[in-house]
């Protein structure tokens, strides 16, 4: 009986070992699998990341420079200074701007007169720009960034333009650009230590222009886990699959409960400011109102884009405290001006969950009481993702009999279309920028705008256009869309506070 029981035991202690083993070597390729994944989707990120803030500073460099080319007066007085100051202080990507003649910088915002200080031949030419890397503006005033000049006109980027990419500072990121039949780095951005032996790489490349980004970030392993790990993977790896399970989800819903819990409290402390992006009726650019746009800026590091928070709020049922918030800031901050100004109005967000709360109808109706101002001075931009509900059905046809007026948000994207918008209770449309877009190009879109501007307006309702921002593209609406209200950069940048004030008086 003994020897039997013997037998037993080690029988059960081989399985035990066996299993224990095959246990640990599946939880360990687990592992590594998901920093594989983690690493690959980092570097990617970072890539994308890169790309778009490349192309961000493209599209502010040349609005500067068109702008900068439209300043009256003579050349280097100090009213066109002030005037370049101007630009280079609104444009977040810009470090400088100014003139050159012949290849000599004669002035600048931030240095004034620059003594025809010559500059040696550019780097390459690109189309009608010609442009000098870092590495030929040694010596000079913007050595570590990259001047582009066009027209008699410079404009220098910031060397803290891709800053808070990275926020781990890992990663190397080169960014290049082709011109003819070469390419060249115009930026390299070392966040953490050198490449390591073992790194991922990532390569994208621009949609809009030559420009290239590849990334590189390093390679972690499952051996460099600390050793107690290691241990406690082996001693439980019967069950070490279950366990990392559990503890892979608990900390991504620990890492999602954080990041929830600081917006929650940013909101109700008051850390998401408002700034104002003017809306201009486009048949002669004048100014009928402005729309609220959230930005977090937290007491302590990077500010972060309404990308980034606005679907957290969404995940989290969060929207509804931030609408309210966003309509209380806004009446509180520009509700003087517009108790002044009858005329005009202040137009904000909400998805369709937020007017499906309890109360919201009476919410709006005090908050516009104590501020003085007329449900007409409101307007709503409600997004299309997904289908209103009874309650909130309900709640918009009240607030429409007060005064209100409600809007569909990014129209032409989503599931609204014109047979159940003529039967719903929205007085107007938001039209997405992808179609102002289309009509200065061979696009398929190129008809669409006309088309839904006139049936719009055939049923009534009130239409604004976003994403407006160059004078071809304000020209072309002029003809077809004159009664339309226009959004976008060709009538102004979201503007602070104060400016704002002062544009509404």
């Amino acid at each position: 009986m003994s020897l039997i029981r013997a037998t037993a035991r080690r029988r059960a202690v081989t399985e035990a070992i066996v299993i224990a083993a095959l246990a640990a070597a599946a939880l360990l390729a687990g592992a590594q699998a998901v920093l594989y994944s983690e690493d690959n989707a980092t570097s990617e990120r970072i890539a994308q990341a890169v790309l778009g803030r490349s192309e961000t500073i493209t599209r502010v460099r040349r609005d500067v420079m068109d702008e900068a080319l439209r300043v009256p007066g003579t050349p280097c007085s100090a009213e066109e200074l002030e005037r370049f100051k101007a630009l280079t202080f609104h444009s977040s990507f810009i470090a400088d701007l100014g003139r050159l003649d012949e290849g000599r910088l004669t002035c600048s915002a931030t240095w004034g007169d620059l003594a025809a200080r010559p500059l040696p031949p550019p780097t390459f030419h690109l189309g009608n720009s010609r442009v000098w890397l870092s590495e030929d503006l040694a010596g000079t005033q913007y050595e570590g960034t990259t001047l582009i000049a066009r027209d008699g006109i410079f404009s220098v980027s910031s060397t803290s333009a891709f800053d808070g990419i990275d926020g781990l500072a890992t990663s190397t990121s080169t960014l290049s650009i082709v011109a003819g039949n070469r390419s060249y780095t115009i930026r390299k951005l070392q966040s953490g230590a050198a490449a390591q032996a073992a790194t991922v790489h990532s390569r994208t490349c621009s949609t809009q222009n030559t420009v290239c980004v590849v990334v590189e970030t390093p390679r972690r392993s499952v051996a460099g886990l600390p050793a107690w790990v290691l241990a406690l993977m082996l001693c439980l790896s019967a069950i070490a699959g279950a366990v990392g399970a559990c503890f892979l989800a608990r900390r991504r819903n620990a890492q999602d409960g954080s990041i929830h819990a600081r917006l929650d409290q940013a909101i109700k402390q008051g850390e998401i400011k408002l700034v104002y992006q003017p809306l201009c009726r486009i048949r002669d650019q004048q100014l009928v109102g402005f729309e609220a746009l959230s930005r977090w800026h937290p007491d302590a590091g990077e500010d972060i884009p309404p990308s980034v928070f606005v679907p957290i709020a969404r995940q989290f049922n969060l929207t509804p405290l931030l609408f309210r918030h966003v309509l209380a800031r806004a009446l509180q901050e520009l509700g003087p001006s517009l108790r002044r100004h009858p005329h005009l109005y202040v137009s904000v967000n909400a998805e369709p969950h937020d007017l499906a709360q309890p109360n919201v109808v009476r919410y709006l109706d005090a908050l516009l009481r104590e501020a003085g101002l007329r449900p007409s001075q409101i307007r709503i931009e409600v997004t299309e993702r997904e289908q209103l509900c009874a309650v909130g059905k309900a709640n918009i046809g009240e607030l429409e009999a007060m005064g209100y007026k409600l809007l569909i948000d990014d129209f032409g994207t989503g599931s609204a279309n014109f047979s159940h918008l003529a039967e719903s209770p929205f007085q107007g449309v938001k039209i997405d920028r992808m179609f102002v877009t289309a009509i200065t190009e061979d696009s398929p879109l190129r008809s669409v705008l006309p088309g839904m501007y006139q049936i719009a307006r055939k049923l009534g309702m009130d239409v604004i256009i976003e994403g407006i921002e160059t004078p071809q593209q304000a020209s072309l609406l002029r003809e077809l869309a004159a009664d339309a209200v226009g959004q976008g950069w060709h009538y102004g940048y979201p503007l602070p506070t104060a400016d704002a004030v002062e544009m509404l008086e």
